[in-house]
């Protein structure tokens, strides 16, 4: 009987999968089991495969009722699923696959009162923060962007209905950079965001994410990953797109009021970082935009001379 490791069901909010529970899969593959027959079988939404990807040999569609409507995904739990329903579905997921499989290990976020917030949950120190999306994605991503080889700029312009945090100045920041002449001519831009928690252009005058069809293969988080891979430069208000950009060893800017968590604790890997601090997110878009400017090209002129 083959052996497989069982990750899952993840409930839980996006970034928390991608950040504190998936980046355990390559640490398993690569440092705690090197048997090549080991399965890894994964359960999680249909619309973060991508997340796990090709590392993965099997991914289970979880799809539950009410889910983001009277449920909503908080730190590694969903609110108001009860916990029965919840260890039931832990439990049926390994009896499906016990019958086929030798379960070695079984790793599933404790969603418990107290502990569902628990960021440390699972050691940092058994994780390894490499991603490999399926390779539909990288197909749409290449067939999309334009192939004049200019970089590419990520602008995350996130907003969400009813949410505190909003910069009520994105449209106003499209059109002062459509205005720019020069970083239109060096540059390419691409808006990248979830339908309904981003403003896009209203004009439509800039690459955008969610303008790329999605196949059967593809996710908007597997092409926001292979956006990432072929990226200059993020910018955005304080998100999981900009931690995914230093996760990525892409430069970014960004601001908000949680500089600690945005330039330390969700940037591992040191990237260099930029964070303009607004307790009230009513920062003005002419001192955006000029930090913006000047970092685009301080790093432009960097790499014409040979430096990262």
């Amino acid at each position: 009987m083959e052996k497989a490791i069982l990750m899952g069901p993840f409930v839980g909010e996006f970034f928390w999968e991608f950040f504190r529970f998936a980046p355990m899969l390559p640490f398993l593959q690569k440092k705690k089991y090197l048997n090549k027959d080991m399965k890894y079988i994964i359960f999680t939404r249909e619309e973060r495969f991508d997340i796990y990807g090709r590392k993965a040999d099997i991914i289970v569609p979880l799809k539950l009722k009410g889910d983001y409507d009277v449920m909503h995904p908080e730190c590694f739990r969903l609110t108001n699923y009860p916990l029965d329903e919840y260890y039931k579905l832990v439990s049926d997921f390994r009896k499906k696959y016990e019958q086929r499989f030798q379960i070695v290990d079984h790793i599933v976020p404790d969603v418990t009162k107290g502990q569902f917030i628990n960021k440390n949950q699972f050691s940092k120190q058994n994780m390894i923060f490499e991603y490999e999306p399926r390779e539909e994605n990288y197909r749409s991503v290449k067939a999309y962007l334009s192939s004049d080889n200019k970089p590419l700029v990520v602008i995350s312009s996130r907003f969400r209905s009813g949410f505190k945090r909003n910069w009520p100045y994105w449209q106003i920041f499209f059109d002062k950079l459509w205005e720019n002449e020069g970083l239109r001519r060096d540059f390419n831009f691409i808006i990248c965001g979830k339908p309904g928690e981003y403003i896009p252009d209203k004009y439509n005058r800039y690459y955008d994410m969610n303008k790329i069809p999605l196949g059967p293969a593809s996710s908007l988080v597997g092409l926001l990953m292979c956006i990432m891979e072929n990226a200059f430069f993020t910018f955005g208000s304080q998100s999981a797109i900009p931690n995914i950009s230093l996760l990525y060893g892409v430069e970014a800017l960004e601001f908000g009021n949680e500089k600690a968590y945005h330039t330390k604790t969700y940037n591992i890997k040191n990237t260099p970082v930029t964070f303009l601090e607004s307790v009230n997110f009513d920062i003005e878009p002419d001192f955006v935009f000029g930090h913006l400017e000047n970092l685009l090209y301080q790093k432009l002129r960097r790499e014409k001379n040979g430096k990262k």
